[in-house]
């Protein structure tokens, strides 16, 4: 009986060992996560707009990063943190794995003053809740970028700035990503005549300056480049043949007068030289000391009021006054007075024929200030008529009409256009060679420089298909804003400049003389 009680608790000590050993045992559940995955950088301030932006075909600008960077994800939950170093050049092999949470993240590359690559920050937040997630990077930055087209430089750029700072070549451009606020003199030399070229670049943070240095007789390509996230502001720098400076500043002759202090216009005849001033003035015509830029003598014309005059021009008999400063591009009443040169000489009260107009090309007249390209202050008399210039605000052109001289309505006939690169502001022509002088300046903030450009050697007054040479006259903070230029018939002249204020100074009206008798 005994050995039987044993044996059936043996039995069912093993019965329950089955049991135990045939029970299920729990898994641990697996921690859940997903690849995280770095796609791109998109510089973030230009999807803001900005309408003034160029965006053309052509050769593209990829921006330069620094090879390596740091980016650290965060998690909401355990603030526990996790760190990925990439390549914002290449992010081939950016990802990494990441616990599934809410996440915040945050990635700075600093730099100095001038930089070889693009310094940038970039924040975000994500839910990571499947195996993968992408982020594009949504940067910021305070830089901008200067490039300058190797085609015609004799040596590598440079830019000083406290000191000299090399440019970094990469494709055909030389190139410096530059702190916002900086102001560098950008100095080019040229393979032509080994001239130096200087431009004074004003930086702003997602701006792209580029230069390009072309040969003035239309050789050299332009390349335009497609910025996707920088606004691109281009300049071409003429180098001129034949021994044309590419800069030089004109002689001063004298600060004129503060009565004088908005002169548009230059004519001179009878050993005299005159002007005029701009909108809001006396419909006055000054005779000017060309010594002392005082003012000798004003005739009024009675039957005029000063809309806007904006230049002079002359023949043998008349002087012609133009009234079609237009900046907001709606003027109906655009005019050109005509007076007889010997009764300003003799009176001091005189009365003018009318000749009105409109543009051959223009059909919308609504308001547009500073921003149309039917604004005009240049012209000239030559073959019976008066030859009209307009200053294109929008493309930086001029348009080229062609308007009777005799009293009278007309439609100003639309001749053809050339690409000025700036605002032309005067314009001559000498009546023995047909030479023609045009004045302006660029329109860009404090890097804006004045200009003159010199055409010649053209057949049947195709103006622009002759000998073109541009030459930069220097900046308005010495030179004042240049408005009217006279042309002797010896090639050298006059120009003027009206006073401008700006930033707490006064650069007052002056008169200033040139010789371009070699230049043509």
């Amino acid at each position: 009986m005994l050995n039987f009680i044993k044996s059936s608790r043996t039995l069912y000590l093993v019965f329950l060992v089955l049991i135990v050993s045939c029970e299920k045992k729990e898994s641990p559940i697996p921690l859940q996560e997903g690849q995280v995955r770095l796609t791109s950088i998109e510089v973030q301030a230009y999807l803001q707009g900005n309408p003034g932006a160029r965006l053309s075909s052509g050769s593209s600008w990829t921006h330069v990063y620094p090879s390596s960077a740091k980016i650290v994800f965060k998690n909401k939950q355990s603030n526990e943190e996790f760190e990925l170093v990439f390549d914002p050049n290449n992010f081939g092999n950016a990802s990494i794995t990441l616990p599934y949470a809410d996440y915040i993240y945050h990635t700075e590359v600093s730099g100095g003053n001038y930089e070889n690559f693009l310094p940038f920050s970039a924040e975000g937040e994500f839910r990571l809740n499947s195996s993968s997630f992408d982020i594009k990077l949504q940067a910021e930055t305070e830089y901008g970028l200067i490039t300058v087209e190797n085609n015609n430089l004799e040596s590598a750029p440079i830019l000083v700035d406290e000191g000299n700072v090399s440019m970094n070549f990469l494709g055909n451009h030389y190139f410096k990503y530059v702190r916002s606020g900086r102001e560098p003199v950008l100095e080019i030399v040229e393979n032509v005549f080994q001239n130096t070229i200087r431009r004074t670049v004003r930086v702003e943070a997602y701006k792209h300056y580029n230069y390009i240095v072309k040969i003035s007789d239309g050789t050299g390509e332009v390349i335009d480049l497609q910025m996707k996230d920088f606004e691109l502001i281009e300049e071409e720098l003429l180098v001129n043949v034949e021994a044309v400076p590419t800069s030089q500043m004109p002689t001063l002759v004298t600060n004129l007068n503060t009565e004088l202090r908005e002169s548009s216009g230059l004519a001179y005849f009878n050993n005299q030289l005159w002007t005029i001033n701009d909108s809001g003035n006396e419909n006055m015509v000054y005779q000017v000391d060309i010594n002392t830029g005082n003012t000798l003598k004003r005739v009024r014309v009675t039957n005029a009021s000063n809309v806007d005059w904006e230049s002079l021009a002359q023949n043998d008999k008349y002087l012609f006054i133009g009234d079609f400063g237009n900046n907001s591009g709606n003027r109906t009443d655009l005019t050109i007075y005509r007076v007889e040169k010997t009764k300003i000489l003799n009176q001091e009260e005189v009365e003018a024929e009318k000749i009105t107009f409109t543009y051959s090309d223009q059909s919308n007249f609504s308001s547009a200030i500073n921003n149309n390209n039917f604004d005009c202050e240049a012209f000239f008399f030559a073959n019976g008529n008066l030859h009209l210039f307009s200053k294109n605000w929008l493309d930086n052109k001029t348009k080229y009409y062609i308007l009777p001289s005799d009293p009278g309505n007309y439609e100003a006939q639309l001749v053809t256009d050339f690409d000025t690169q700036g605002l032309i502001t005067g314009a001559d022509i000498n009546q023995v060679t047909g030479d023609i002088v045009m004045v302006g300046y660029t329109n860009a903030g404090l890097s804006t420089q004045c200009f003159v450009w010199l055409f010649s050697g053209y057949s049947d007054f195709d103006i622009f298909e002759g000998k073109r040479n541009r030459i930069v006259l220097g900046s308005p903070a010495v030179l004042g804003q240049t408005e009217a230029i006279y042309l002797k018939p010896d090639n050298s002249g006059w120009i003027s400049s009206e006073q401008i204020s700006a930033g707490g100074f006064t650069v007052p009206g002056k008169l200033f003389s040139f010789d371009y008798k070699s230049f043509f």
